[in-house]
């Protein structure tokens, strides 16, 4: 029995540790995406939002943010985050918070709220890239999207 829990053990800590090269999460079933690759277009009064700083928060099983800055065309790719942990092993459910808020000509406007609700890759929309048009003077609209509710100032390709 004590060999059996030292075999258990031993495969899950090799099993979390962090594979090179294995992006998505089917090739591990500790690692999840938590924020899937993410192409905006960033506009203010239609015109791109040069320079403007956007910072990215993702909460699951720890907060971690990071900052961007849009280049002269008002573009950014944020690239896609992972992470592993033990628990992804267990069926319960997946939820991760998103937040991406962009900071210009002194103001802050809030581009995407949304709770991610599967860890693979792309599935915020259900399998297609996350290109994003955003016009920081739109309202932010609330609506129920991709299994979950979505906030956001931003158009996306397959938009009707």
């Amino acid at each position: 029995m004590q060999k059996f829990f030292i075999i258990l053990i031993t495969a899950l800590l090799i099993l979390s540790l962090p594979w090179p090269g294995a992006a998505m999460s089917k090739m591990n079933p500790l690692k999840a995406c938590t924020f899937s690759e993410m192409e905006i277009s960033i506009l203010f009064k239609g015109e791109p939002a040069k320079g403007a700083t956007i910072t990215r928060t993702i909460e699951w099983k720890k907060e971690h943010t990071d900052q961007f800055t849009a280049d002269d065309n008002g573009r950014v790719t944020l690239p896609a985050e992972f992470e592993n942990h033990l628990l992804k092993a267990f069926p319960m459910e997946f939820v991760a918070a998103q937040y991406v808020t962009v900071q210009y000509e002194g103001e802050e406007y809030e581009i995407w709220n949304y709770a991610k609700r599967d860890a693979e890759f792309n599935s915020e929309m259900q399998g297609s890239p996350l290109r994003l048009t955003c016009e920081l003077t739109d309202e932010s609209k609330t609506q129920r999207a991709f299994g979950s509710i979505l906030g956001t100032r931003c158009t996306w390709q397959n938009e009707n």
